[in-house]
């Protein structure tokens, strides 16, 4: 008879174990499983170390696990516990105090019997039960459920006694607790086993309020403790828990969470924001443990219960939005400014402090109290206002200025802003108002009202601005003049442009039209103004393309007759029929006065002739002025200079002029000269100055010739050098440069050449000579000499226009054999040319550079393209005879792919249109007559676009057509022109220059 073999396995299991002193553990063994899976008799306690016998089951979560209830064995909690270090563990629990066992080791086992719990309940691994150490394991898992048993607390009041009971919940089902087999594995955490389920309990829930239940159904309360009971279990059991009542009640009121911003002292003695929140009576801040207020009310032994529960997302919400609006906090109960702390030194630095706290209130307060926040102050012996500050300001425009009437509000009080001119001029932050409080200015009105003190002039309680001062009222953010054009003067690109008078619309270049249309809006709104772009760009031009304009717009009356010896002009007096005497009729020209150095009068006369001739034009300078000092009103333009206006002062200050122009402004700049006071005293309605450096030596230079175009603008000299040229030279304050910026800027107009010409990176060009491989020059020398021979004997006969297509053709095989044999018909044959500029590619691509590669030959381009192919080399191809879309897709390629580093472009095909500036270096393989051809393909990566330097390199081979034609382009350079309007590029050179090419 044969026995059929049984076939074992192991599995590791954790098992609920009773423990003599501890309660329960939780322990791992080694399970022997049947064929059929099911739980045999025979188990071993597994350690850590024993597990690595059992490497089949020793995953990682099996090492911690058993690696936390080793803690737990008795051994383990001998040695950490024991004093006295115990012979074993059964000495060790008879030595060890009740009280040291329930405060330490218990918690100590419960807090690692919580760990594994939740790692077996996050890997769902079952639980087994085992119970008594001799025991098997039981083959029946316990899940370990997901989520928190919660507790309901009833409690019943009845007329001799009071009893309560918990019953626990899970997903809304109810978890019976006397069933067989319910038992507390931990208390706090709380865990629990029942109904063969495993749950955790809700925090707060200790594992010892569950325990009486297990047996009992609830527990009473005598009457004579009852009192004490409610006021103290109960009131908490309410506070924290869902709570069943019978026989007394429960009020529950969600009152609104109302935001408390109070200001007070923190601990240091710095002034802090304190954030409370107020629920009807009650008042908590966000790191109160409460979530709830419970009142116990006993009224003749009938017991109530009023809770207020407390809206913890309406708390973090008002909380977070304090951080968001750049308050700092460590517990979100404490608040302080950024930036604003005890660090800020000086001898009030906790006025500075509070400063900067009433600062802030001011800048967010409407925003917090929208939200609903509200504001309260204490520990501070004066009475600050923290209400609601503002400024109230109206503007109305005037011809010629601003009139603005400005209050300072502070809750119920209007102050007319005038009278806190000393304050802020003073930096004085702090103002008592007529109840006694103290009203702190707030410090961004320090940084933006100041010049709003500065430059406006006092008026009982308003303030008058020149209109000049636009900028000061923009600062303060306010454009209420119904004229927001004078506001966006700085936008100049963005100005309407006027009429251009005449022919000039032709000549004017963009940014010359859009200088003149600035100089236009400038004299719409009777603001002066600072030509001052770099010389040589024609701010000479500009000027008169204005007075050329402004002229056609003044109309009189019908034209005057004037006498014909006034050279240059029409008639502008005529004769009395009765006395024969010229009368003199009532000025109708509108006379401009313009005031250069000496040396600058002819070049004014030049170009008034040359671009603006409808505009009279006195030249008034040497030493017989006087003869035409009568005629002044008689022209649309007086010349005169500097030295001139000086000498002649009191004859000038007669006249009020309709333009007074500078040129060469900075003359000027020194305001103690003498020049600098003749020029301030002249009268004038409209001013400009014209120079190109404004700024010579110092911020100084400026304030003579702003205060000139627009009088007050930079204050008084000596503030002016106060306020912004010490500052910024001497202290480098980056806000004072800014703000006179700002203040100048649309009163300025600078272009430099750089800008108007598109500044370009450097260009170097460099000519690289080849040396022609032995057979190539062989074949070179042969074909010359037989195009020369033929030449000699053609040109004695015909002449050179009779053989120009074959001297044509003769040189075009010569460029070709240059360039590489093979082009020309001749093959197996090797070009030096061709092996110097492939070994210069390859050095290139190894730094990393991008390449075109022109030719005026497909053919040599095509010989590059086969080497690339046959390098597998990615590059781009462009041809005239590729269609839009392909160019397209070649040149999009080439600039966007950084693995595409070679551009192959035929010179008839790419010379103009292609913006190629990925490309930093160039190759001319070939060159030709016409220079201008080289420069347009150089171009396609020297240009606009251009970040890095561009290497342009000139492949010539030496002894041949191309270096004698680079010798011709030497010497006669002026030939470009012509080559570029002639069929014939040799119709210029003599006979012999001809032969010279073939020797």
């Amino acid at each position: 008879m044969q026995h059929k073999n049984t076939f074992y396995s192991e599995k590791l299991v954790y098992a609920v174990q009773f423990h003599d002193h501890l309660d329960i553990l939780i322990i791992p063994y080694l399970v022997q499983v049947n064929e059929n899976g099911e739980f045999t008799l025979s188990s071993k306690r597994i350690y850590s170390h024993t597990l690595e016998d059992y490497p089949e089951h020793a995953d990682d979560v099996a090492k911690e696990a058993v690696r936390i209830l080793d803690e737990c064995h008795d051994d383990s909690l001998m040695k950490r516990f024991s004093k006295k270090r115990s012979k074993s563990a059964a000495e060790f629990f008879e030595e060890l105090t009740e009280s040291r066992l329930k405060t330490l080791v218990i918690p100590f086992v419960q807090k690692r019997t919580d760990k594994i719990l939740r790692i077996l309940q996050q890997m769902e691994i079952p639980l087994y039960f085992k119970g008594f150490k001799k025991d098997p394991v039981r083959p029946v898992p316990i899940p370990i459920q997901k989520g928190e048993a919660t507790a309901v607390f009833n409690f019943t009041k009845l007329s001799g006694e009071s009893r309560y009971h918990i019953d626990l919940r899970h997903g809304g089902e109810e978890i019976s607790l006397k069933e067989s087999g319910s038992y507390v594995l931990a208390n706090n955490p709380g865990w629990i086993l029942a109904g063969g389920r495993i749950y955790p309990l809700e925090q707060g829930i200790d594992g010892n309020k569950i325990r009486p239940f297990i047996k009992k159904d609830f527990i009473r309360i005598p009457a004579s403790a009852e009192e004490k009971y409610f006021r103290g279990f109960v009131s908490g059991a309410i506070r924290d828990f869902e709570v069943t009542a019978s026989g007394f009640n429960i009020d529950v009121k969600e009152p609104e969470c109302i935001p408390v911003l109070r200001i007070e002292h923190d601990l240091a003695g710095w002034p802090v924001l304190v954030l409370y929140f107020n629920y009807d009576t009650k008042r908590c801040q966000f790191n109160d443990n409460n979530s709830c207020w419970v009142d116990f009310i006993n009224e003749d032994n009938v017991y109530s219960f009023i809770k207020i529960k407390r809206d913890p997302e309406a708390e973090r919400r008002y909380a977070d939005e304090l951080l968001k609006l750049g308050l700092l906090s460590k517990d979100l109960v404490s608040y302080r400014v950024a930036g604003k702390t005890e660090d800020t030194g000086g001898s009030n630095a906790q006025g500075t402090v509070l400063y900067s706290v009433l600062d802030w209130l001011g800048l967010n307060r409407r925003k917090l109290e929208s939200q609903g926040y509200i504001f309260e102050q204490g520990l501070f012996k004066k009475s600050y206002f923290v209400g609601k500050t503002d400024i109230e300001i109206g503007i109305n425009e005037e011809r010629d200025w601003f009139d603005v009437k400005a209050f300072a509000v502070f809750g119920e009080f209007r102050v007319p802003f005038i009278r806190l001119k000393d304050h802020l001029l003073r930096g004085q932050r702090e103002y008592s108002l007529p109840n006694g409080q103290v009203a702190v200015l707030p410090e961004e009105w320090f940084a933006r009202y100041k010049e709003f003190m500065i430059f406006g002039k006092d008026k009982q309680e308003s303030i008058n601005f020149e209109k000049h001062h636009f900028s000061v009222l923009k600062k303060i953010g306010r454009d209420e003049t119904g004229n927001a054009g004078i506001f966006n003067l700085s936008d100049k690109d963005k100005l309407e442009v006027p009429d251009v008078p005449g022919d000039l619309s032709g000549i004017l270049r963009p940014y010359q039209v859009s200088g003149y249309a600035w100089l236009y809006f400038l004299y719409r709104h009777r603001l002066g103004g600072c030509l001052a772009d770099d010389m040589g760009l024609g701010k000479t031009l500009q000027t008169l393309t204005l007075l050329s304009k402004l002229k056609t717009e003044y109309r009189p009356g019908p034209p005057e007759e004037v006498p014909e010896e006034v050279p240059g002009k029409k008639k502008a007096y005529q004769l009395d029929l009765f006395t024969g005497q010229v009368n003199k009729p009532a000025s109708r020209v509108r006379t401009s006065l313009i005031v250069m150095p000496l040396s600058l009068l002819h070049n004014w006369e030049d170009e008034i002739k040359k671009f603006t001739p409808g505009l009279s034009y006195l030249r008034y300078s040497g030493i017989n002025r006087e003869t035409v000092s009568g005629k002044l009103h008689e022209y649309d333009i007086v010349l005169t200079t500097y030295g001139i206006v000086r000498n002649d002062l009191d004859f000038f200050r007669e006249f009020e002029f309709f333009y007074l122009i500078l040129d060469e402004s900075q003359i000027i700049k020194n305001p103690k000269s003498k020049i600098s006071r003749a020029i301030r005293k002249i009268r004038a309605e409209n001013r400009l100055v014209l120079t190109g450096t404004p700024i010579e030596n110092s911020l100084s230079d400026l304030w003579a010739q702003m205060s000139l175009i627009n009088p007050g603008l930079l204050g008084s000299h000596k503030l002016f050098m106060e306020e912004f040229v010490i500052p910024v030279e001497k202290d480098q304050d980056e806000d004072k440069k800014e703000r006179l910026r700002e203040l100048i800027e649309p009163f300025i107009l600078r272009r430099t050449k750089g800008l108007v010409a598109k500044d370009l990176p450097e260009l170097t060009e460099k000519i690289y000579y080849c040396e022609m491989s032995e057979g190539q020059r062989k074949i070179y020398e042969t074909r010359k000499s037989e195009i020369r021979n033929l030449l000699l004997e053609t040109i004695d006969s015909g002449g050179k226009d009779q053989i120009r297509f074959d001297l044509l053709r003769g040189l075009m095989q010569l460029r070709l054999i240059a360039n590489h044999p093979v082009i020309a018909g001749y093959e197996n044959e090797e070009s030096g040319k061709f092996g110097d500029v492939v070994r210069n590619i390859e050095s290139l691509l190894a730094e990393g550079h991008k390449l075109l590669i022109f030719s005026q030959f497909v053919k040599h381009l095509n010989l590059f393209r086969e080497y690339f192919d046959g390098q597998k080399w990615k590059y781009s191809w462009l041809t005239g005879q590729q269609n839009n879309a392909e160019r397209q897709k070649e040149i999009t390629g080439f600039q966007d792919d950084p693995g595409n580093m070679l551009f192959l472009v035929s010179l008839r095909a790419g010379g103009v249109g292609l913006n190629l500036t990925a490309a930093d270096y160039v190759f001319l393989l070939d060159p030709w007559w016409n220079p201008a051809v080289e420069r347009q393909a150089i171009s396609r990566a020297h240009r606009i676009g251009q970040q890095r330097n561009v290497f342009s390199y000139k492949f010539i081979s030496g002894e041949t057509v191309e270096e004698k034609i680079l010798d011709m382009q030497r010497k006669k350079s002026e030939l470009a022109g012509e080559f570029i309007s002639t069929n014939n590029p040799l119709k210029l050179f003599t006979n012999q220059e001809i032969l010279d090419l073939f020797v």
